[in-house]
């Protein structure tokens, strides 16, 4: 069946071209729709809870609010972990969905958990539940000028409208100026002079602003509504609000013992941009749209703003996604191009030059199909689809050069007119090529089923292989072999040129090294194959050796840069914006010096802009450096230098210096305990020990420290008044704190409306010891006389992990200084179980970047099971012999070494991302094998003699190996000696792939012809009285096919 499919398409060449111009239309088309981005596509399985909660400390969120709703979501069905935060003002849950569950569901579920839930505080606002929603930012843009806060936000906001009506984005966020807020305010002995609380002016403002309908009166002529409309909007009219009548009659208004003011909110660090006031703008795209339409956009309504507003305002790029893109994609295109020039230059000094042009037609035919398939699906042109091409470059040629050259062989040696030897040649090889390819897209599978994040990204690159393969495979079976067999591919002359010449020299050499070297090394490894395995087993050791004992570094993930430098300096609670900005002054003050120095010593001004903002205790300063091609250093040497320059910052908690890391920081350790006390003892005793440990530096925890708390406890005589402690602790809120007595919708603006003591009134502990609390009989006493106090130091964060209270403790290491591994070795040996016994009650478990490699080498191993037995499977259809199929596979853990070997040759460590392509190299590395063996078993069913067969097999697929592993690896090369930052990713996955290849050839052309013979040899011993042919399954085969 497969022959006659084979043999129509060769024989009919008009078919196959019209095959052919059906795929490049159908390519061309969709590589012109193609949607281009950085990241691939993919939706996050996670739901957010979050609930406000103005004014309440992280003890009472975590009480209030988070246990709760941890308690409503226990043992709910899909939910895979649990993650909380509870902080000062604000609760929020992550809730992590097992893979595959109905997210529709979920989210229902959670919603009607959380909603049911009737005991929050009252002060509590109602919890938000959405599901997390992957946005990649399209551009940063810093907009700055005037000091005139009121001026600067007209303009962004106007801005922001302009952009949202261009429907071309629906996420904008910015940051750098908050809502406005009217602050009423009251001296306490107002409040007992007129017998008042702050609750009963809460009362009389929100009885007064209110719009309200009353129904409606139906006339004989229309029906009329009756609404009033008393809402307050400016600072003015609330003054007129009647909060009480005095004993004579008097209207007492709210101007007559308030203050009110409409201000910006107290305590306040704004942003900066190179020194000036100003809003970070980031415009987000989400799946379903364009980042390049989206920067276009945002660039030219900066261009018409920058000029409606000049002399006023300024607008900044900051971070430009379709710079990075532009540059990624020019990056790989270059590198691809690179790889696939080396490719066609191989393959025309290897084999006839009009051969190697049809061999070589097959790469874009292969690829334009598989552009239309991304299209239909809706796959993006993006840095994994990328890399996919450029890896699958390489190896798309292997089967054409099999092919090939089976079809020049039988033209050549056999004398057969071009279609006789393109039929017959094609149908020699069309199995084990088949199989070939097969295996290596099994190979490719596992990475479907990777886990988390990294597992959403590399999946597209098995699909680019996988699908560009079964084009090639499809190519070279019936379009490849028509062009050969219809063309002048095959002709008794060539052209004399320099090309021919040199591919003939060439040709003739290798024929003189495979018949007087390789064919002598071939019997020699015969004769004395014990000794030839054992050698080839003892380079092994040598080099698991090397692995084994730290000469290979490892680090779980290579440091991937960002384009710009970040410095994070972590604040004590309540820091006050004056010492805020103080930090903030001083550490760009050292960065501008750091930097003068640094262009001293020769190199490029490092620093091009400056941008600053506050976020939830944390001072952030991003640093824009000139781009890569301006200068000679990575963000890494910047940001490593920039560090140890600044130092320590006495006023901070701690600064770190550096990027974003993928999957966490280098060192995470978690501790969960019921036992605040014994969590914090056994977090500190671990920092400790962290910081005796060469290379461990940026030692933190998740859980510094919050404002300083007052701690109020009822005396006796406060009990006998009828106090509560709630009583009490809500009268000092109210007052020192403030009472949110309603929200105003101003325009565009949402408004907070305050009442509170004056700031005169609450600026000192001793005005609150002092203070005449109200007894619930209406007297007033002081506060001293019914309560004490004590200060003791909150909490900003309290952390949970699955309802249980977790501390973590993370750092960064110096991978110069020490190695990830080793480090983490000495934490489980010998640091950790030390921390564990001075304290009671407290777990320990890896997380960071340690936590998600368990996870993703787990999935790993699982996956890559399968897909060996799947391949195992494959290969004894062709093979027919366990141990021929035994011996095929033994070479993939060959090739393993082979790719560590690759990583100690080009002084990279070993990373999960070598991993990734490890296991691409399983299906890779089989396939020399195949054809070898299957070459082998044709000659003895053809009637060769088992040493004879070996010896032949290994020469006659001498080339065909050489040529598809630096075909391969050719492809690679580019990125193998990539130094860009913007691919320094991909590196490890392409050194795996060509350090396993070549390693792996070797071993197939050296040890797999000697291996062969000693299964002989065992077959030969378990049955004597049959010769070494006849206990060939091969050969049993053939007579059963007479």
């Amino acid at each position: 069946m497969a022959s006659k499919f084979v043999q129509y398409f060769i024989k009919h060449s008009v078919v196959t071209n019209w095959i052919v111009i059906i795929i490049c239309l159908a390519g061309v088309f969709a590589l012109i729709n193609l949607q281009k981005r950085i990241n691939p596509k993919f939706e996050l399985e996670e739901v957010e809870i979050d609930v406000p909660f103005p004014g309440a400390s992280a003890l009472e969120v975590e009480e209030g609010i988070v246990v709760k709703i941890e308690e409503a979501l226990r043992g709910m069905e899909g939910i895979e972990k649990i993650r909380s935060t509870s902080a000062d003002n604000w609760g929020s849950l992550d809730v992590e969905i097992s893979e595959g569950f109905d997210m529709n569901k979920a989210i229902q579920d959670i919603k009607n958990a959380v909603n049911s839930i009737n005991s929050y505080p009252t002060e509590a606002e109602k919890p938000i539940v959405t599901q997390e929603t992957m946005w990649n930012r399209a551009i940063m843009v810093s907009i700055y000028g005037p000091d005139d806060l009121f001026t600067l936000k007209k303009i962004v906001e106007e801005f922001r409208d302009d952009l949202y009506k261009s429907g071309k984005m629906s996420n904008i966020w910015w940051w750098g100026i908050p809502n406005r807020e009217f602050s009423i305010e009251i001296s306490p002995e107002d409040l007992i002079r007129y017998k008042l609380t702050v609750n009963d002016i809460s009362v009389a403002i929100r009885n007064a602003s209110l719009n309200l309908s009353s129904g409606s009166v139906l006339t004989d002529q229309e029906e009329i509504l009756i609404r009033t409309y008393e809402k307050k909007y400016e600072a003015i009219d609330f003054e007129t609000i009647e909060v009480v009548s005095s004993i004579d009659g008097r209207k007492i208004l709210l101007r007559d013992i308030c203050t009110v003011v409409e201000q910006w909110p107290e305590n306040r660090l704004y942003s900066e941009h190179n020194g000036k006031k100003s809003v970070g703008f980031n415009v987000f795209y989400n799946n379903n749209e364009d980042v390049v339409e989206i920067v276009e956009t945002v660039e030219a309504k900066m261009e018409e703003y920058q000029e409606k507003y000049a002399g006023l305002v300024e607008f900044k790029t900051f971070i430009k996604e379709t710079t990075e893109l532009e540059e990624r994609i020019d990056l790989m295109t270059q590198n691809g191009m690179i790889g696939l020039i080396l490719v066609l230059l191989l393959l025309g000094f290897f084999l006839n030059i009009r051969l190697a042009f049809w061999v070589a037609i097959g790469i874009p035919i292969s690829l334009l199909g598989m552009f239309f398939v991304l299209w239909t699906f809706g796959i993006t042109i993006n840095e994994m689809s990328l890399f996919g091409i450029i890896l699958v470059i390489g190896i798309l040629v292997d089967d054409g050069i099999i092919i090939g050259e089976s079809i020049y062989s039988h033209w050549e040696k056999y004398g057969k007119k071009p279609l006789r030897a393109a039929i017959d040649g094609t149908l020699e090889v069309i199995k084990p090529v088949t199989i070939s390819i097969i295996t290596t897209m099994v190979a490719f599978v596992p990475y479907f089923f990777f886990y988390g994040m990294l597992g959403k990204h590399v999946w597209q690159i098995a699909a680019v292989v996988i699908i560009s393969l079964a084009f090639s495979l499809v190519e070279a079976m019936i379009i490849l072999p028509a062009h050969i067999a219809h063309s002048r591919a095959l002709l008794a002359e060539e052209r004399d040129t320099v090309l021919t010449r040199a591919r003939k020299k060439l040709n003739k050499f290798l024929l003189w090294a495979v018949n007087n070297f390789y064919r002598k090394l071939l019997e020699f490894g015969l004769r004395n194959r014990l000794a030839v395995s054992a050698t080839l087993f003892a380079i092994v050791l040598i080099i698991f050796g090397l692995f084994s004992g730290s000469h290979v570094r490892s680090q779980f993930f290579p440091d991937i840069e960002p384009p710009y430098a970040r410095v994070q300096v972590e604040m004590p609670a309540g820091t006050s914006a004056e010492v805020a900005n103080k930090i903030r002054y001083n550490i760009i003050d050292k960065a501008q010096d750091f930097a003068d120095e640094w262009e001293k010593q020769g190199k490029a001004y490092p620093i091009t802009n400056f941008t600053s903002w506050m976020q939830g205790g944390t001072l952030n300063i991003f640093i824009v450096l000139p781009s890569s091609a301006d200068r000679d250093y990575s963000i890494g040497e910047f940001s490593q230098a920039l560090g140890d320059y600044i130092g320590t910052v006495p006023e901070a908690e701690g600064v770190t210096v550096g990027g974003w890391q993928f999957g966490g920081r280098p060192i995470s350790v978690r501790f969960a305990s019921t036992d605040y006390n014994q969590l914090f003892k056994a977090k500190e005793l671990l920092k400790e020990e962290l910081k005796k440990i060469d290379g461990v530096k940026d030692i933190q925890d998740d859980t510094p420290l919050g404002n300083n708390e007052f701690i109020v406890e009822l005396k006796p005589k406060g009990k006998a008044l009828g106090f509560t402690a709630r009583d009490l602790t809500t009268q000092l809120r109210q007052g020192f704190y403030g009472q949110e007595v309603m929200r105003l919708q101003r325009g565009r603006d949402e408004l907070k409306v305050w009442v509170r003591f004056t700031k005169e009134d609450r600026i000192s502990i001793s005005q609150i010891e002092n203070l005449k609390v109200r007894t619930p009989t209406g007297e007033y006493v002081p506060f001293k006389e019914v309560a004490s106090f004590r200060i003791e130091r909150g909490l900003r964060r309290i952390r949970h992990e699955d309802g249980e209270r977790s501390v973590t403790v993370f750092a960064d290491l110096d991978y110069s200084k020490n190695d990830q591994a080793v480090v983490l070795n000495e934490l489980n040996a010998n640091v950790i179980p030390s921390v564990l016994s001075q304290v009671e009650g407290v777990t320990q478990q890896f997380g960071g970047q340690a936590e998600y490699v368990d996870k993703m080498v787990q999935s790993i191993y699982f996956s890559m099971a399968i897909a060996l037995f799947v391949m195992f499977t494959i290969l004894m259809f062709l093979l027919k012999s366990y141990m021929q199929t035994l011996l095929v596979m033994g070479l993939i853990p060959l090739g393993v070494i082979g790719a560590v070997l690759g990583h100690f040759v080009m002084g990279i460590p070993v990373s999960i991302l070598s991993f990734l392509g490890i296991v691409a190299l399983a299906g890779i590395i089989v396939n020399d094998s195949v054809v070898l063996i299957h070459k082998y078993n044709n000659l003895l069913q053809a009637g060769m003699d088992v040493p004879q067969a070996i010896v032949e097999a290994g020469i006659a697929r001498f080339r065909p190996i050489v040529l598809t592993t630096i075909t391969t690896v050719a492809g690679l090369a580019p990125i193998i000696l990539l130094r860009s930052e913007q691919g320094q990713f991909l590196v490890p996955m392409a050194v795996s792939v060509a350090g396993g290849i070549l390693f792996g050839s070797f071993i197939t052309l050296l040890l797999l012809p000697s291996s062969l013979y000693v299964i002989s040899d065992l077959r030969r011993f378990l049955k004597r009285n049959k010769s070494r042919r006849e206990l060939e399954p091969a050969y049993l085969e053939g007579l059963k096919s007479d």
